[in-house]
């Protein structure tokens, strides 16, 4: 039976967690933590800020054995797998990034420059479009979401037993279902098992995923974002048995022999269906405290979720079923009210003015791309009302340029703008950094934005006249770069280093964090200027940049950099050099920050 103390129940010791928080959750720790020389520092809190990793190597003893020493002298659970869990979307987000450039976006470019030079939208196979559009939908939007979700709230199923290895697995399946999908439809007949075998991975990723949504989050289901994020997984599902169903019956003749009924069954299903779900889940849970919107009116965001599911019903069904042209307004009609409400709750997108321009709050423009983003999702959803109100009305189907526009609003113009809007703010503050080019931020909106401007306009343009045809690949290069812009920001991101470990002296943008771990006497020389937060804090937010941190104790950044450079410079003070050995008592260690 554990001797654990009740307080201690639900809390565990993990690498990345400081030797102050440790000594604050776990006192019996303080005793581990004296015999290695940690002393009191008063008026702050017991110990210094600084990683256990760092504390153990700083002090010349595995990691493993203090981490024991501490797990024995507080009965506390220790948990070593936090760094991979913090890094669990890295495999996601790179994989989408790198299928967008390639089989997605560079692939969609390369159709409609096809397109251009031949005049007419029939000009290339449409196995092609189909496999373009797959890769972008479950290689880029499916992987992006599922790296997001895997590293914020589902990161329990990262840190359970196995849990890397299911990471692992939904990653190996998506790719497997992406690359086989292409390949059949590229190549049908000498491709038939690698569609169905495919097919299969991506059934098994989203039934897994779902099942994990469901085991993670049921307990929070009376809330209104974890319904929206478990109904996107429901989606999920039936959009990847619908796609092994139609692979089933196409066989060797591949997705050129798709209806339209049934390419749009597609479409619904995976943009409103899993795309919209999991966007208005997350949005509800981010975009409040990323725009300082406040308050949400929680009674709109709840029922425009209500009609948006209701409408996504009522559509599918109408593709399935070869429902009536009254049941495609009525859903569309639906889909429009809950994108409507769900502007409403979270007022407009327009947030409180900034009193703060720190690094960790990015890039100002970045306040702009969602309520872009969602004014193209109620515009592209009233074409859409539109098209099937005038389509249901002269009994006629709708041209390819509209439908091509209608859903090229919907899937750059809205999913798109928001991934990479949210993204680049989003994304450093998983990693624990800030973003590593700010300013790209403005010239990836600018792309982006004109991309999908000028292809919705000149896609309705071709029904008037032939001259908008060679003007769409402009639209084709502006968007895949501003991906490419994106990848490289995040890329950047994910692999930053401090310019503290690149070049031994700071910045006003290097990480306090880092600072404080790499030397901790540091804090012993900040704490006399002024700087209260030291005193208080447990640990310190690795994306809290020196120049944030200055401007908040009201010191001047630059000064405050230029001094702790010299520190740097002359190193610690006389004091005690060593750390004392725990269960020997031998002295270990020569390089011991001065206590």
């Amino acid at each position: 039976m554990s001797t654990a103390p009740r307080s201690y129940a639900r809390k565990v010791i993990q690498p990345e967690m400081t030797v102050r928080q440790v000594a604050v959750d776990f006192p019996a720790s303080q005793e581990v933590f004296r015999r290695y020389g940690e002393r009191d520092s008063p008026p702050a809190r017991f110990g210094h800020l600084e990683p256990l990793g760092h504390f153990a190597q700083r002090c010349g003893v595995r990691l493993d054995a203090l981490l024991a020493e501490l797990a024995t002298a507080t009965g506390a659970p220790v948990e070593s797998s936090g760094r991979f869990a913090e890094r669990a979307h890295h495999g996601f987000i790179l994989s989408a990034l790198a299928i967008t450039l390639t089989l997605g976006a560079g692939w969609g470019a390369w159709l409609l420059w096809q397109i251009a030079t031949q005049g007419r939208f029939t000009g290339v196979p449409a196995a092609y479009v189909i496999a373009h559009g797959e890769a972008q939908l479950w290689g880029f939007i499916v992987l992006f979401v599922m790296g997001v979700s895997l590293r914020t709230v589902m990161q329990g199923a990262v840190r359970i037993p196995g849990g890397v290895w299911v990471c692992r697995a939904f990653l190996a399946l998506a790719l497997v279902g992406v690359g086989g999908g292409v390949m059949w439809s590229v190549l049908p007949e000498a491709s038939v098992s690698a569609g169905l075998m495919s097919a299969a991975a991506l059934v098994l990723l989203s039934v897994g995923f779902l099942g994990l949504q469901f085991v993670l989050l049921r307990g929070k289901w009376r809330d209104t974002w974890t319904r929206a994020v478990l109904a996107s997984g429901f989606w999920l599902v039936a959009w990847a048995c619908v796609t092994a169903w139609l692979r089933w019956n196409a066989g060797a003749a591949g997705p050129g022999v798709y209806t339209n009924e049934q390419r749009l069954l597609i479409i619904e299903l995976a943009v409103f269906g899993f795309a919209m779900n999991s966007i208005y889940g997350f949005g509800q849970m981010l975009l409040p405290g990323l725009l300082r919107i406040g308050s949400t009116r929680d009674w709109a965001i709840e029922l425009g979720q209500w009609l948006h599911n209701g409408g996504t019903l009522v559509l599918c069904a109408a593709a399935a079923l070869g429902g009536s042209g009254v049941a495609m307004v009525a859903g569309s009609v639906l889909l429009v009210g809950g994108a409507a409400l769900f502007a409403v709750g979270h007022r407009g997108f327009v947030g409180r003015r900034r009193t703060s321009h720190g690094e960790e709050k990015g890039h100002v423009v970045l306040d702009f791309y969602p309520p872009l983003a969602f004014f193209w999702l109620l515009a592209g959803l009233a074409l859409m009302a539109g098209g099937v109100a005038y389509e249901s009305a002269n009994g006629t189907p709708l041209p390819h340029a509209y439908v091509g526009a209608v859903r090229h609003a919907l899937t750059v113009g809205f999913m798109t703008t928001l991934i990479l809007g949210v993204g680049q703010r989003l994304l450093p503050v998983l990693d624990r950094t800030v973003l590593a080019i700010p300013r790209l931020a403005v010239v990836i909106f600018v792309l982006i934005g004109t991309g999908n401007l000028i292809r919705v306009v000149t896609e309705l343009a071709t029904l008037v006249t032939p001259v908008a045809y060679p003007l769409m690949p402009i639209s084709a290069v502006l968007e895949w770069t501003a991906l490419l812009l994106f990848t490289v920001n995040v890329a950047a991101t994910m692999f930053h280093r401090d310019p503290l470990l690149r070049r031994g002296r700071v910045t006003g943008r290097s990480s306090l964090a880092v600072l404080l771990g790499e030397h901790p006497w540091i804090e012993n020389r900040l704490r006399p200027i002024g700087t209260r937060y030291l005193e208080r804090t447990r640990s310190v937010p690795e994306e809290l940049t020196l120049g944030t941190f200055a401007e908040s104790e009201g010191i001047e950044p630059a000064g405050l950099v230029a001094e702790i450079n010299e520190w740097l410079a002359t190193g610690p003070a006389a004091g005690p050099q060593q750390c004392v050995g725990g269960a020997s008592g031998a002295t270990v260690g020569s390089d011991c920050a001065s206590r």
